[in-house]
């Protein structure tokens, strides 16, 4: 299993040279909001859609060691939640490079596409679920969680390496409590994957994943957190992206409370998410991302330990 991970990471490696040299060559780079902080108006023009080759490549990885046993249910849903979401992410993509704009799909746009591709996911998942559950309400629960996940991620997606750095860690999460099922190997596959890519992703990074990388990110790990049932378990798994939508929604609704009540707005972070706060502070961008990544690590084994302690395993389908 260690060489599905292992080939992954390499693969991306040694296929990156051409994929920059392709992007190069199209011009495909990011164009950086102007509301943002100052100091990333010089990553405009880094290349981007870099999720492309390691979506690609954990396809490629994990069909080709699956091909002997066969495609299970699980496996096919993964995949597809996984395809239908960097899909959307890459339309945003291309849209911006199309326009020249920061801006691609509008959020309703995104948001609607999601529930949308959502939808054919949640209603075969639910036939796996054995929890006597209210199948419905449960379905509504879970589009919500995938709606939570994916947004939340793609809002963390917002430092050199930050995203590529705290995922590894959950799909080698799902790895650990799924060893004995096929479907293991596709987190596996994606963990070596985005390791390959964080050799490129880190500060200063030569390229970034886009929103196609974000969402099939997101995608992924939404469809593990469905099919494991551990929807509430990623409250701690997922902690990071917890707290920066947090930092979000506490600092438009506290906004629109001041400008309301005040008829001026007033914000709580300098700027959020709640990254973009410490970089205004004056920390350096490798040091918020590392920071956040020994977090994630304490987040990844105090989710572990709980999940054997309180015996999740039997949740396991």
């Amino acid at each position: 299993m260690l060489s599905i991970f292992l080939f992954s990471a390499l693969l991306v490696i040694a296929f990156m040279p051409l994929c920059l040299k392709f992007l190069r060559s199209m011009r495909i780079g990011q164009i950086v909001r102007s509301e943002g902080p100052v100091s990333h108006l010089s990553k405009s023009g880094t290349l981007t859609m870099g999720g492309v080759l390691f979506v690609f490549v954990t396809m490629i990885v994990f069909t080709s060691f699956s091909a002997v046993n066969g495609f299970t249910s699980k496996i096919c849903l993964i995949i597809y939640m996984t395809l239908a979401f960097s899909a959307i992410g890459f339309l945003d993509d291309f849209l911006k490079f199309f326009k020249k704009s920061p801006y691609g799909l509008k959020a309703r746009e995104s948001i609607l596409m999601q529930i949308i591709l959502a939808i054919p996911f949640l209603i075969f998942a639910m036939r796996l679920k054995n929890l006597g559950l209210n199948l419905i309400l449960l379905g509504l629960f879970d589009l919500i969680v995938i709606l939570a996940i994916t947004n939340s991620v793609n809002l963390t997606d917002g430092l050199d390496g930050l995203l590529t750095g705290i995922s590894i860690p959950i799909f080698i999460f799902y790895f650990l409590i799924l060893r004995s099922e096929p479907i293991s190997n596709f987190s596996l596959a994606f963990a070596g994957s985005l390791l390959g890519f964080l050799f490129f992703n880190f500060y200063p990074a030569k390229i970034f994943m886009g929103n196609t990388g974000s969402f099939a990110i997101g995608g992924a790990i939404s469809a593990f957190v469905i099919l494991t049932n551990t929807e509430l378990l990623f409250l701690i798994l997922g902690g990071i992206f917890v707290i920066e939508a947090l930092s979000v929604i506490i600092q438009v609704f506290y906004f629109k409370y001041t400008k309301r009540k005040y008829g001026v707005g007033k914000r709580i972070f300098l700027m959020s998410p709640l990254h973009h706060h410490f970089e205004l502070q004056g920390l350096p961008e490798p040091l918020i991302v590392v920071r956040i990544w020994i977090i994630q690590l304490l987040f990844f084994t105090l989710s572990f330990i709980l999940f054997n302690i309180f015996a999740f395993p039997n949740l396991l389908n």
